[in-house]
């Protein structure tokens, strides 16, 4: 079915054969970049680029036991990057991602907590107080480039330019077409498994990211990532109980997707 941003399933126990209601309802890049000085460029400071990824939604908290999904306009580039051994920590302003002639400055994410990303660290904040000198950065671009894109720092005594083992950035996008299952009857303080199928119906790699968020018997997020190849099928399962619960008691589970 096609996809959608969110799915509600109600389960109800019910007795020893309790009834469920329910209907049907991005390949990743993380190799590390290769730190190599551009033409014109003065040799490289010291700032490690330690990894990059191309992702085309990411999984943030939306509260403190709830998650959502964040699709790009676009594709989401993110690097992270290390200043620990730098003398002057570069701002973030100071980092652009060049690809095909344009320069993308480091985004505002919608969701500034993003979780489980394919890059490691937190957000790259130097300019706060106490600053983790090690982080990622994000970069918005089209969702496919014609080049492999670039990481500039802008600094004296003359910038400095990485290029990013991020192939992904180049391929033509996927789309997702997904269907979430669970069984027809369940039986009080038992465990069962929520099923979401995912098939990538788009011409590129990707990964379809998610989360299933449970009420009940504690609210609590589960995320779940399932890596396609154009027209393949993947499912991923997420583990549920209706420990405690009352016969005839509905349980919401909300499973938001891209």
């Amino acid at each position: 079915m096609p996809s959608r941003r969110a799915y509600l399933a109600t389960l109800t126990a019910a007795g020893l054969a309790g009834c469920i209601g329910e209907e049907p309802a991005t390949g990743t890049d993380t190799d590390s970049p290769t730190a190599t000085t551009a033409p014109g460029t003065a040799p490289r400071p010291d700032v490690i680029v330690e990894a990059a990824a191309v992702q085309y939604a990411y999984r943030h908290i939306e509260n403190v036991d709830w998650n959502g999904i964040q699709p790009a306009d676009g594709q989401f580039v993110f690097v992270t990057v290390d200043a620990r051994p730098a003398d002057s920590v570069p701002a973030r302003s100071a980092f652009t991602l060049v690809a095909d002639g344009e320069q993308y400055a480091p985004a505002e994410l919608a969701h500034r907590m993003p979780v489980d990303l394919d890059v490691p660290g937190s957000a790259y904040t130097p300019d706060r107080e106490g600053p983790d000198r090690r982080g990622w950065l994000a970069f918005e671009t089209p969702a496919q480039l014609d080049s492999a894109p670039t990481l500039r720092l802008d600094r004296d005594p003359a910038p400095a330019e990485w290029e990013l083992d991020a192939d992904l950035a180049t391929a033509p996008p996927p789309a997702w077409e997904w269907s979430v299952d669970t069984p027809d009857t369940v039986a009080p303080n038992t465990t069962f498994d929520i099923a979401i199928t995912a098939e990538n119906v788009g011409d590129g790699p990707g990964t379809f990211r998610g989360a299933v968020n449970f009420s009940y018997p504690l609210y609590a997020p589960r995320g779940f990532d399932i890596p396609l190849d154009p027209g393949q099928s993947g499912t991923e399962t997420v583990g549920a109980e209706v420990r405690d619960a009352d016969p005839g008691r509905e349980i919401d589970y909300g499973v938001r997707t891209p």
